[in-house]
């Protein structure tokens, strides 16, 4: 078998399987995909600012919590003596 005949052979497979119920599905699937990526910019903005969040914003509230443990609770952070 010739490399012609396999691609004439391929050919008419294709399109005995190209209907339209395949193409609607197709082209359904497209516009999914193109609505998917048209609409993830404004996720990666979102991940963006829950990144600078977590980075910034958390470790200011961990810095205020254990101030104020430390300096108004009087709550020290060494471990307990349990040989009494």
């Amino acid at each position: 078998m010739t490399f012609k005949e396999r691609l004439q052979r391929i050919r008419g497979k294709a399109q005995k399987s190209i209907t339209t119920d395949n193409l609607v599905d197709i082209s359904v699937d497209i516009l999914i995909l193109v609505f998917d990526v048209l609409s993830s910019p404004i996720l990666i903005v979102m991940r963006v600012v829950r990144y600078l969040i977590r980075k910034h914003i958390v470790k200011y509230v961990k810095r205020f919590i254990k101030w104020f443990l430390h300096s108004v609770c009087k709550i020290d952070n060494t471990p307990l003596d349990w040989k009494d």
